[in-house]
């Protein structure tokens, strides 16, 4: 009798891939569709204590179809954390 084992198929932490889906800010703080490898990125961490909820426009790589489309829907929570990345 053999048992197979089967590889995990989710991503590792270090392997993660996250795309910025919000709106670029100025001085190339960040711009729309960059793509961090590992996790969120560190040099945006003065926008992650000054607007927790920055963190929900970055998303998986796999889930960028769905998100663009909520971000693209009025009232759904994407689209207003869009709105409000706007103002900062």
């Amino acid at each position: 009798m053999t048992t197979s084992k089967k590889k995990s198929t989710k991503p590792q932490a270090k392997d993660e891939r996250l795309i910025y889906i919000g709106p670029s800010l100025s001085g190339a703080r960040l711009i729309y569709g960059q793509v961090f490898i590992g996790g969120l990125p560190e040099r945006a961490k003065e926008f992650f204590e000054a607007y927790p909820w920055f963190k929900n426009l970055f998303v998986p790589v796999s889930n960028l179809n769905s998100a663009e489309k909520e971000i693209a829907t009025a009232g759904t929570p994407l689209n207003k954390y869009y709105k409000l990345a706007l103002e900062v």
